[in-house]
């Protein structure tokens, strides 16, 4: 069963940055449906639900009633993102003790190895559930002496606009937080998705990951995109206008393999990630990463990890890590691979 994502919604939560959360996620499941519509049995397994302390529904700034889709069950979650709130300043104190169960409830999802995001004051909850340590935290200019007045051991960056602490990633408010989502939808999901979105909503979007030779990095996203199809580098090498010669060369001088490595890379990768989040088949994974052939599958995933698909699964499944009696290939996330396929 796939872990799903989640934004978590309280009385005071900003309308618009929960919304944002949940139009982003929306558009990536309609995309993925699109994607493979010719395959009844393949979609989206990760959904991404609206969250609050209790079932009832949440007032969020400006009075509305938002409804939730459940309250805060133990089910592990990918990825939780914390919303803008506003409340006066002299009634925060009493605004954050009423929302204990929220806290404890990051510390435990991210004590489970949830990745957790936060927007404005957002941050605030999870600097009370302790898990920002000295910082740094991003956080604007006019709220800056009250933030470290409140959490003097935490250093506050007034200048960049999104900060990371380990698996935490910060905008210091809604202006910011369409580029904390998208960046985070590449590392979460697929830098491709992240970058259809933000041409969607006419963004500008850093794709990291990607060589710093143009021709290298157009291949990468061409790759990535079509890495649930049968490819030809001779396909890709003619839609760059070059020999396929020439395009193994640079490949290999920029990451050092060829494309049709990075490309067996991307779809290992991918079908490590449905094997440990969803409960998809092993033969329907092969076919949605583009393998036309259960056996050929299995050969190069056992090539890639050492192991069987299925044997793979039942580590991560009991919580063992696979990667330490694996010979593992270079960090996918380096490469602009995704980290989750969902």
């Amino acid at each position: 069963m796939a872990r799903d994502v989640a934004v978590i919604g309280f009385d005071g939560a900003c309308l618009a940055s929960i919304g944002l959360f949940l139009d982003l996620f929306g558009q990536m499941r309609l995309r993925v449906a699109h994607q493979f519509r010719t395959r009844d049995d393949i979609g989206m397994h990760t959904r991404a639900k609206l969250l609050g302390p209790s079932p009832r529904p949440i007032q969020v700034l400006g009075g509305w009633k938002l409804q939730v889709e459940d309250g805060l069950a133990a089910t592990p979650h990918i990825y939780i993102h914390v919303p803008d709130f506003y409340c006066p300043e002299e009634t925060t104190p009493d605004y954050i003790a009423k929302l204990h169960s929220v806290i404890d409830w990051l510390r435990s999802q991210y004590a489970g190895g949830a990745h957790l995001s936060a927007t404005g004051r957002g941050i605030e909850l999870l600097a009370e559930a302790g898990l920002l340590g000295n910082g740094p935290v991003p956080v604007a200019r006019g709220a800056a002496a009250e933030f470290r007045r409140r959490y003097p051991h935490i250093r506050v960056n007034t200048t960049d606009p999104i900060a990371e602490v380990d698996r935490i990633m910060m905008a210091r408010g809604m202006t910011h937080e369409m580029s904390l989502l998208t960046r985070l939808i590449g590392r979460l999901l697929s830098p491709t998705m992240a970058g259809t979105l933000a041409d969607a909503m006419g963004m500008e979007l850093d794709r990291p990951g990607l060589s710093d030779d143009p021709l290298v990095a157009t291949a990468q996203m061409w790759l990535s995109e079509r890495a649930s199809r049968g490819l030809h580098i001779a396909a890709l090498a003619e839609h760059l206008a070059v020999s396929p010669q020439t395009l193994i060369r640079r490949f290999r001088a920029q990451l050092d393999m060829t494309p049709r490595d990075y490309l067996r890379l991307i779809r290992m990768h991918s079908a490590q990630s449905q094997l440990r989040d969803t409960s998809r088949p092993v033969s329907q994974i092969a076919t949605l990463i583009g393998y036309n052939d259960l056996k050929s599958f299995q050969q190069a995933f056992r090539q890639h990890t050492g192991m069987s698909a299925s044997h793979y699964r039942a580590l991560v499944r009991n919580g063992d890590d696979p990667h330490s009696s694996s010979p593992g290939p270079a960090n996918p996330s380096d490469l602009g691979m995704p980290l989750i396929l969902c």
